[in-house]
């Protein structure tokens, strides 16, 4: 046992130990491990068996993936905390293992006490997964100031893939082996994947990259790093921080209802359920290309036309049907996509690099709050006018882009 205990210890050292420099490699490793901080999309899997093992309601079974929403900037905001005391990859560490200590509690949850779920999977697992999940972008974007919408879309773009691979594989044990061995299945795997964060190195401050055969800097695509407290004291934060808010309602009020309302509108089960994966690989395809387009056309320029399709979209499912009510959901997906990864390149290149989890972390209030929001506003005003509210909201947006300078 001594002699395990030892090597096991010895590995750790030697993989502290390890500094790998190059900077692809390390963006593979940062994708890899945000695989795991695709988490909230398990959930949709999840929530019937919750109900079933707790006995609770179907809001009941709702508040974990809307804690875990709600919680996530103010993990990041502690992650950019952290990475300036301890460093990027002790904090991807600690919060990766946090949020699986969440998990495992979520488990383990007592029968009689369902509320266990939402303060694991939800309180703790948002809190450690929004740590960890503030860096494995941020990281990758300092290695690349000369492609930041490019490896930002591939890191975010796992968190899409994430949903895609666990739901079927989650859904599957969910229906052979029930809730708790199944949550103890994701805690594992996630917790196996984590160790890739040990391999995960920060770029150096003055990192130099050669492109079209020329030496650029960092530092001119940054001119001033703004702290967080400097970043909030500015006009430029509160309209990046009100447009993102303001991007969500058209997601998050379509993506619980895809297939149900899809069936509504005249689709068979099996239509609607083609719907929903198609929609899920928009919203996988908007992670990874809307980014690298971004690269080329300026964020504000694509956020621009994000808002202008968000707004027909959500507004076209107000009466859609049929394939073209597929269309709409896929359009609204592929606009989220973008949107939660052209945003993290906006604010490092109106901010700087140097602070970036943390002010990402400060942009995404917004975005939690009007998450958490959204399930009261379809309650209280009704589908159709959530719809409608939410595709003024993508108008709204559409003119805040005006506010800003192109970058």
């Amino acid at each position: 046992m001594r002699g395990r205990r030892e090597f096991f210890v010895l590995s750790l050292q030697v993989m502290c130990a390890m500094k790998i420099k190059n900077r692809y490699i390390i963006l593979a490793i940062a994708a890899a491990v945000n695989f795991v901080h695709g988490n909230p999309y398990i959930w949709t899997v999840f929530q019937p068996y919750m109900r079933q093992e707790f006995g609770v309601s179907v809001a009941g079974s709702s508040q974990p993936f809307t804690v875990i929403i709600g919680i996530f900037a103010v993990g990041n905001m502690i992650g950019g905390y952290l990475q300036h005391k301890i460093g990027a990859k002790k904090t991807i560490l600690f919060g990766s293992y946090v949020m699986c200590a969440g998990f495992l509690l979520a488990a383990a949850a007592p029968y009689d006490m369902p509320w266990v779920v939402s303060l694991g999977y939800g309180a703790i697992g948002g809190l450690g997964s929004g740590c960890a999940y503030s860096l494995l972008v941020a990281v990758p974007q300092a290695w690349f100031p000369d492609k930041r919408g490019l490896v930002t879309g591939i890191t975010m773009g796992i968190v899409g893939v994430s949903g895609v691979i666990m739901n079927p594989i989650c859904d599957y044990v969910l229906a052979s082996a029930g809730y708790r061995f199944s949550m103890m299945m994701v805690t594992i795997i996630y917790a196996v994947l984590c160790l890739g964060a040990f391999f995960i190195e920060e770029a150096p401050e003055e990192i130099t990259v050669q492109g079209a055969g020329v030496a650029v800097r960092e530092e001119s695509f940054a001119q001033k790093q703004y702290t967080t407290r400097e970043m909030m004291r500015t006009k430029v934060f509160y309209i990046i921080c009100i447009m993102m808010a303001l991007a969500v309602p058209a997601y998050v009020l379509v993506n619980p209802l895809m297939k149900s309302l899809g069936m509504e509108r005249g689709l068979t089960n099996e239509q609607a359920l083609i719907g929903v994966v198609i929609a899920s690989f928009a919203n996988i395809a908007g992670r990874f290309v809307i980014p690298w387009i971004s690269d080329r056309t300026g964020c504000r320029s694509m956020i621009r036309l994000l808002y202008i399709t968000a707004s027909i979209s959500v507004f076209g499912l107000t009466v859609a049907r049929n394939r073209a009510f597929i269309l709409f959901i896929s359009l609204v997906c592929l606009v989220y996509g973008g949107v939660v990864s052209v945003f993290p390149v906006l604010v490092s290149k109106y901010f700087g690099m140097k602070y970036q989890s943390m002010n990402f972390g400060a942009v995404m209030i917004g975005y939690g709050i009007v998450s958490v929001l959204c399930p009261f506003l379809l309650e209280m005003a009704g589908q159709r006018m959530s719809f409608i509210i939410a595709g003024v909201s993508c108008v709204i947006g559409l003119l805040g882009t005006g506010l800003l300078k192109n970058k």
